[in-house]
């Protein structure tokens, strides 16, 4: 049951984030969106300053934070409020969730196989290419059916 519902996570988490997808091949405008809608709307820095209950520097400083990515989440949150808009934050993983998951068992299932491969090397036992393939399809299923904790359990990139 265990495995069926780390798939089924896996599967639903994903189809939430594919609506996310074409927004990878969009960037932030130059200005940054705070600026860009502040100008949009007319509102001059003055103003958002009101709304914000902050000075007009204070602003320039968050748009300039922004800008350089060293904005926080709470001051977006807090902008976009002001600006009538609503912050959305999200990680879009630029790999499919289950992509990545069969990459990295692919990854261990390979280093497994070779180690096992050398030791049967020395016996003159090696498996040939197609055997070695086969056994590495079934150790990545093998390991995609377990706890996907552990296919990270030796954190290499």
């Amino acid at each position: 049951m265990t495995k069926f519902f780390n798939k089924l996570m896996v599967s639903q988490v994903q189809e939430k984030l594919n609506q996310f997808i074409p927004l990878l091949k969009r960037s932030a405008p130059r200005n940054g969106w705070i600026k860009t809608i502040r100008n949009a709307l007319g509102l001059s820095t003055a103003l958002l300053a009101k709304r914000l209950n902050c000075s007009k520097s204070n602003v320039s400083s968050i748009e300039e934070r922004e800008q350089k990515g060293t904005i926080t989440i709470e001051t977006l949150d807090k902008v976009a409020k002001a600006l009538n808009c609503k912050f959305v934050y999200c990680l879009v993983p630029i790999i499919p969730l289950d992509q990545q998951l069969e990459d990295r068992a692919r990854l261990l299932a390979k280093k497994r196989i070779l180690a096992i491969n050398y030791s049967m090397q020395l016996e003159q036992q090696e498996l040939n290419t197609k055997q070695l393939q086969q056994q590495e399809d079934a150790l990545v299923q093998e390991l995609l059916q377990g706890n996907p904790k552990q296919l990270w359990a030796e954190d290499e990139f």
